[in-house]
């Protein structure tokens, strides 16, 4: 086995069925990058409370990743309704099972946090336009 690394087509580990497998990613035009790894869909749980959503009961969305959890800016950019929105993802704060807290993440390329597992958003939101929020559109 290989270790997940490719081996050169002359290597005494290289057999017939990692040939077959391997060869479309070798088979890319000079230049090109080697197909994405298979996609999964990480789930994103959110309610808007100013809509009168019940956390109990979130609604859902899925972002496209091969691995680990989304970026805030891949959970923004997939989210399914129009406007602008603010969003906080709850996590554990502690030591304590029940302590969680809803953090707001301002770095856009931090991957959001994760609560058992989850990702779970409450999402506020600032107006109804797509268009960036500006204080002038503040109420």
């Amino acid at each position: 086995c290989s270790g997940g690394r490719p081996l050169a087509q002359g290597s005494s580990a290289y057999t017939s069925s990692h040939s077959q497998r391997a060869a479309p990613a070798t088979q890319a035009p000079a230049g090109m990058a080697s197909p994405p790894r298979q996609q999964q869909a990480k789930l994103i749980f959110y309610h808007i409370p100013g809509d009168g959503d019940d956390a109990e009961t979130p609604n859902a969305y899925p972002v496209l990743k091969p691995t680990g959890a989304p970026t805030v800016r891949e959970v923004r950019s997939k989210f399914p309704l129009p406007g602008t929105y603010h969003f906080r993802f709850k996590m554990k704060w502690g030591e304590s099972a029940s302590s969680t807290v809803w953090m707001d993440v301002p770095n856009e390329d931090a991957q959001v946090p994760m609560f058992d597992g989850k990702i779970i958003a409450k999402v506020i939101r600032i107006s109804w336009d797509n268009g960036a929020a500006t204080d002038s559109a503040a109420p």
